[in-house]
């Protein structure tokens, strides 16, 4: 009696066995599937070099301006006089030597701002002709101001 309910357990264990080994074998064939084909992409492909011509072209030419206030009683920007065409882009970067200041244009509600030996940048384009006023909130009674014209 022993012996047949050993040799019971033993066909039991390998029933078992076999069956949990071909539901792995199922589930390992649905993982190992491939994946679908990639989607065609329509419309036009641009180049990296394409894309960063772009990108410039968007961001327009780039201005620098200096805030200088080294010598307390010498607030200026530099450049402090301006032009562009009408319909220009022009990227600001606007770098503070020291102290905070802002870059501001009320006409065209520009407000931009640096933190002491700090640096930003920001795009304006150009819609409007005329001769708008720059200064700094701060020390524009210490004469740092400018001007930018649009022609």
């Amino acid at each position: 009696m022993k012996k047949y309910i050993v040799i019971s357990a033993l066909m039991l264990t390998i029933l078992i066995a076999a069956c949990s080994s071909s539901e792995a074998t199922s589930n390992q064939s649905d993982e190992i599937s491939s994946p679908p084909a990639p989607a065609k992409v329509t419309g036009e492909m641009k180049t990296e070099k394409e894309l960063s011509a772009q990108a410039s072209a968007e961001r327009g030419k780039l201005v620098e301006v200096q805030m200088l206030d080294g010598n307390s009683d010498n607030y200026v920007y530099e450049p402090a006089n301006l032009t562009f065409a009408v319909g220009e882009t022009i990227t600001f970067k606007i770098t503070s030597e020291s102290e905070f200041h802002t870059f501001t244009i009320d006409e065209l509600d520009i407000y931009e701002t640096a933190d002491g030996g700090e640096s930003f940048e920001f795009t304006v384009t150009f819609e409007t002709p005329g001769t708008y006023k720059l200064y700094c909130v701060p020390h524009e009674t210490l004469g740092m101001i400018g001007e930018v014209v649009v022609q």
